[in-house]
């Protein structure tokens, strides 16, 4: 066989071998199932580097599903995976040992792996999702509703996983009795979120560990939820935190804190505020907020603006470790600030400085 020969045939081996695709339509139901778990499950283990594709349609799930390969699922924009049992999650991707193999063989390696599309609906009775020991994994255009502690929790149980990029997705939160979960807890590293909308949790993005984060134009708000009890806060709203960073070198770029008890609670070394915002929508009710509260670390505030809708808003709380540049302030007077954090000068829509002599120099 000529040389010429001998590539042909290897190039027609490996497109043999390529990932198979499926649908899960091509996985029915069997005898005695009553829901869609074990045909789920089944569609994902038969493809275990290629796309499974999920139709328009509702899906119930008894327990959860895993992804244990490299499996990716795009699903249709009106597919709903929904938990009608108590369950830790809906959907758990864990590809742990194949990652760890992969790191050390790039044949192994496939970085292109995706969930798109559809619902997650933990219903009351589960979280979301779970994404774990991953490299370069894409999430883009889902919806997950009703997670009963979590909405999407990245490597929240082992301590790998790396440049997770989240286009468009939306977190709803639509039936009473979840107060405490947290929308997205991210403890990974190299991440980016971009457009991510999250409504009524009482936790929006929850930055636990990790480094080197990157959440844009992301918009976290609540309210429309009513109270548990009458006289209280409306659910979501009571202890709410949009925005809880705690990992390190974490960058928010044109993030929305929005009717929150704390927008931005920081708790992370060398933190960025970059063109954020808070406003509190008045017909929720809520009082006695904090914009930044500021426990550990050095933290930049740049180029944002805060809006005074409640009586009682307090901008900044913390260790005085932050540097102010370009603050826009609107329906605030002298009076709202902390003494020894800011001063205002000249009250509504003015800019202000730190009260200290010197800017803190975040070089250091």
């Amino acid at each position: 066989m000529t040389a010429k020969a001998l590539i042909l045939a290897a190039a027609v081996a490996g497109w043999c071998n390529l990932p198979a695709d499926h649908a899960l339509d091509e996985f029915p139901r069997l005898e005695g199932e009553t829901d869609d778990t074990a045909r789920l499950q089944r569609a994902v283990d038969a493809t275990p580097s290629g796309v499974l594709r999920i139709p328009a349609g509702l899906y119930t799930l008894s327990s959860m599903v895993s992804i244990t390969n490299f499996c990716s699922l795009e699903m249709n924009k009106s597919a709903v995976l929904r938990a009608v049992k108590e369950m830790p999650f809906v959907l758990r991707v864990n590809s742990r040992l194949r990652w760890r193999m992969a790191r050390d063989d790039d044949r192994r390696q496939d970085l292109g792996t995706f969930v798109t599309g559809g619902r997650i609906d933990g219903a009351g009775l589960a979280s979301c999702m779970a994404l774990d020991a991953f490299h370069h994994y894409t999430l883009r255009d889902i919806v997950f509703q009703n997670g009963r502690r979590y909405g999407l929790a990245v490597a929240g149980e082992v301590a790998g996983g790396n440049e997770l990029i989240a286009e468009n997705l939306y977190f709803s939160c639509n039936r009473s009795g979840l107060a405490g979960n947290t929308a997205v807890y991210a403890g990974a590293s190299d991440c980016h979120y971009t457009d991510c909308i999250v409504v009524d949790w009482t936790i929006g993005f929850h930055l636990a560990k990790g480094g080197s984060q990157r959440l844009t134009r992301c918009h976290v708000w609540g309210g429309p939820l009513p109270p548990l009890r009458e006289g209280e806060p409306r659910e979501m709203l009571k202890g709410s935190i949009n925005y809880k960073v705690e990992s390190s070198g974490a960058i928010l770029r044109d993030c929305y804190a929005d009717t929150g008890e704390t927008g931005f609670e920081i708790a992370g070394w060398d933190t960025r505020l970059l063109g954020c915002s808070y406003y509190s929508n008045t017909k929720f009710g809520l009082d006695n907020i904090t914009i930044i509260k500021h426990k550990l670390g050095r933290l930049l505030v740049s180029d944002a603006l805060f809006v005074k809708s409640a009586p009682h808003v307090k901008v900044y709380e913390g260790c005085g470790k932050v540097a102010w540049r370009d603050i826009l302030y609107s329906g605030f007077g002298a009076d709202d600030f902390c003494p020894g954090a800011l001063v205002a000068n000249g009250g509504n829509g003015s800019q202000s400085q730190p009260a200290a002599a010197a800017p803190l120099n975040l070089a250091k």
